[in-house]
């Protein structure tokens, strides 16, 4: 939208909904469940392999890719590719069941903090250079007035910004239906919405995993995971 002097306060609006939703962008780059970096060992090492599915597990953890987190900024803030963004704490638990009759239930509950770097070329929204206090000062208005889930953000700095924002911890609970086709595991919640998931099954663990399709493969082989959530079954 222009800017002009007569609408310096939509402007402020827009620009506070913009760096409220890069914050969210930040925190929630993968899919659902597979977010964070809370689990080493095998998490985000584990390419889509199938299996079965069959039984009771827990989650033990998850990790994500930073440069996925990088690149979802880059997708908020067009023509910004120096910006950068990273997890820092990631506290996921839950259990899912998938049965035999083909149903399933899963419960999840996960808090994430994280931060973004913005280069001072990247300061600028609808026309205006900003500085990293009127950055914060946007988010603290987006946050007091969008109940999107943003705990506490604040950005600081006096070239580039440092932006740390803590999302409220969110709990989710779904039964219905399931299948599986070759890597893919397809749910349909009984409210009807339907996702799909690459998956592995290795002894005792089950990893959901994000999978880059947009970046080519390692020299091996190996595909590039974005992000993984590591169940262990019961």
């Amino acid at each position: 939208m222009p800017a002009t002097a007569a609408g310096a306060t939509l402007v402020r609006m827009t620009s506070a909904g913009r760096w409220g939703l890069l914050l969210l962008s930040v925190a929630a780059a993968p899919v659902l469940s597979t977010c964070g970096s809370s689990s080493g060992g095998s998490c985000g090492k584990v390419a889509p392999c199938g299996g079965d599915i069959v039984g009771n597990w827990t989650i033990t953890g998850a990790c994500v890719n930073n440069a996925a987190v990088t690149m979802q900024i880059a997708q908020v803030l067009p023509g910004c590719t120096t910006a950068t963004g990273s997890t820092s704490s990631i506290h996921a638990t839950g259990s899912a069941s998938f049965n035999t009759d083909m149903t399933y239930t899963l419960t999840e509950t996960l808090s994430a903090s994280g931060q973004a770097t913005i280069p001072p070329s990247c300061l600028q929204v609808s026309g205006f250079n900003i500085t990293c206090a009127e950055a914060d000062l946007l988010l603290q208005q987006f946050i007091a007035t969008t109940p999107m889930g943003i705990q506490s953000a604040h950005c600081s700095g006096t070239q580039s910004c440092v932006c740390d924002f803590t999302l409220a911890p969110t709990t989710t609970s779904e039964t219905g239906t399931y299948s599986t086709t070759g890597t893919t595991l397809i749910t349909t919640a009984n409210t009807g919405t339907v996702n799909s998931v690459d998956y592995c099954v290795q002894k005792n663990e089950l990893h959901m995993v994000a999978v880059d399709t947009t970046m080519p493969m390692g020299p091996m082989g190996q595909v590039n995971i974005d992000a993984d959530t590591v169940f262990r079954k019961q």
